[in-house]
């Protein structure tokens, strides 16, 4: 690989960071579509990270804080952490250290898509919006307390 090519992927990772955080896994993925060879992505992660433009605790901070706003439960973000080559201990410890409250987070959800309760849903939209739900990752005891709450308004 010669060395403007190199000088190329090197100022195109760092648009890319300066855009947003990207796991090493993402951007290892996007320099493979650049047509990089592995040991020179390998090379320019650990650059990248000795620098700091790649700190895998701040991505793993800003995810969270992404899935979070969109309402996305805690089954969701786990398995969408995965994808995106996320340490699933550190998003575990990184939960329970913001100690996020599912619960409220499928209120919110809930709310946000049907708005304030109809006392009366019969089973096939009742099972629709339970789909729905389980859908944006929340588990039935987090998606019952929305819709009985909501139902209780």
């Amino acid at each position: 690989m010669d060395e403007q090519t190199q000088q190329k992927l090197k100022n195109y990772v760092l648009w890319l960071l300066g855009r947003q955080e990207y796991s090493k896994k993402e951007l290892a993925q996007k320099l493979r579509m650049k047509d990089a060879s592995e040991d020179y992505i390998e090379q320019l992660l650990s650059w990248c990270e000795s620098l700091g433009y790649i700190d895998e605790k701040r991505y793993c901070e800003s995810f969270l804080r992404r899935q979070t706003n969109k309402g996305l439960g805690q089954k969701r973000v786990l398995a969408e952490a995965t994808n995106k080559g996320v340490d699933r201990a550190q998003l575990m410890t990184l939960i329970e250290e913001q100690e996020i409250d599912w619960f409220e987070l499928a209120l919110e959800t809930y709310q946000r898509k049907y708005g304030l309760g109809d006392k009366q849903l019969d089973y096939k939209e009742k099972a629709k919006r339970v789909r729905y739900m389980m859908y944006r990752g929340f588990g039935y005891e987090e998606i019952n307390f929305a819709m009985q709450a909501t139902i209780g308004d």
